[in-house]
């Protein structure tokens, strides 16, 4: 009777042991399933273009095929469809959310309306781009020493568009002010396009551009002679270093000027908030990511099925200005670019909200 007894309670131990085996990722199948992946922006955007580059490809590489459509939820600057996404998304791998710097933004500056919790999300690909600095070729510089430039530009009465005071355009502004630009004048509620349009025109005469943008829509203006590029943001690694950015390798960063052109190297809490901006801006500047607590199982088919899609030849060839030289991030190495662009210091945190306030009289 013992040994019955002993045999049938191996045999429900084993039993046991199967009823909790999670699904193995290859058991993953998403066939006759649509998948939503939720732009927090309109139409026609960086954002939307990154998503929309993504959706076929996504579908021909997860199992079973799924059609994948872009559903465009603009509002508060992203922070709308944020909200929506971390509490009310199902962790099925049936939505996925399109992540840009504003979000990053709004997630550190952070304030009553914010409901999530990015580093809770799950990153599936993170894809850097760089951001460029131009000013008008009315101020006077050349383009052929930047160190020179700068020191015309600290001379100069400097005028930068910017959409809004607590807008990803902050790490900008306190780059230039690293830079020596003290008496810069910041004129808010104008979007990208409007921004060098007023360059063009002369009201404005300082910029910045990310580097699809430059190129697209700068460049023009850089071949007739009246924008002047001077630096770029530089590049956040994932331990924390900024380097020279990857597509401008010959261009000086704002902290390497800021060095040379003030004497004394940037330090403090100024310092740690322009950091977490270069990797808000640049390291971190576009992403997808799944809901929290989304199975491992889930995370792990769509990391392989997105890092088949960057080798995919088609892909390369139509997403060059997103992946271009920039390594992509998956899985946990994205999740550390997001803790650095998102993890900022309490004494940083304080500066910005006290330096916000004496510089723009909006409270944060």
């Amino acid at each position: 009777m013992k040994g019955v007894l002993v045999k049938v309670l191996i045999a429900l131990s084993l039993l046991s042991c199967l009823i909790a085996q999670p699904t193995l990722a290859s058991e993953v199948d998403f066939s006759g399933k649509k998948i939503n992946i939720v732009v927090p922006f309109k139409e026609g955007g960086g954002t939307d273009t990154y998503a929309r580059l993504f959706g076929p490809f996504l579908s021909k590489y997860l199992p079973g095929n799924p059609t994948v459509l872009v559903r465009n939820e603009p509002g508060g600057g992203s922070v709308t469809a944020a909200n929506k996404f971390h509490t009310r998304t199902k962790p099925d791998g049936l939505t996925i959310f399109a992540v840009s710097s504003s979000t990053y933004t709004n997630f550190v500056i952070g304030g009553p309306k914010i409901k999530f919790d990015m580093l809770a999300w799950n990153p599936i690909i993170l894809s850097p781009i760089g951001t460029i600095y131009y000013a008008a070729s009315t101020t006077g510089i050349k383009g052929k020493d930047s160190v020179e430039d700068v020191k015309t530009l600290q001379k100069t009465p400097v005028i930068y568009g910017a959409n809004n005071p607590t807008s990803v355009q902050l790490g900008n502004i306190i780059g230039y002010e690293l830079m020596g630009m003290e008496q810069l004048k910041v004129i808010f509620g104008l979007s990208t396009g409007e921004k060098r349009q007023a360059i063009i025109r002369g009201e404005l005469n300082l910029g910045g551009d990310t580097i699809n943008t430059y190129m697209k829509s700068t460049m023009p203006f850089v071949e007739k002679g009246q924008i002047v590029p001077f630096c770029t943001m530089g590049y956040g690694t994932p331990d924390g270093k900024i380097i020279r950015d990857p597509n401008y390798p010959d261009m000086m960063t704002m902290l390497e000027l800021a060095e040379i052109v003030t004497g004394e190297k940037p330090s403090g809490p100024k310092l740690q908030a322009f950091e977490n901006f270069v990797h808000m801006n640049v390291t971190a500047a576009k992403s997808l990511v799944l809901p929290p607590d989304t199975p491992e199982e889930i995370r792990t088919v769509y990391v392989d099925a997105i890092k088949k899609v960057i080798e995919d030849p088609e892909f390369r060839k139509l997403a060059s200005s997103f992946v271009g030289v920039y390594p992509q991030y998956y899985g946990n190495d994205a999740k550390q670019i997001m803790k650095l662009a998102t993890d900022m210091k309490p004494e940083a945190k304080e500066w910005l909200k006290k330096w916000v306030k004496d510089r723009f009289d909006v409270e944060i």
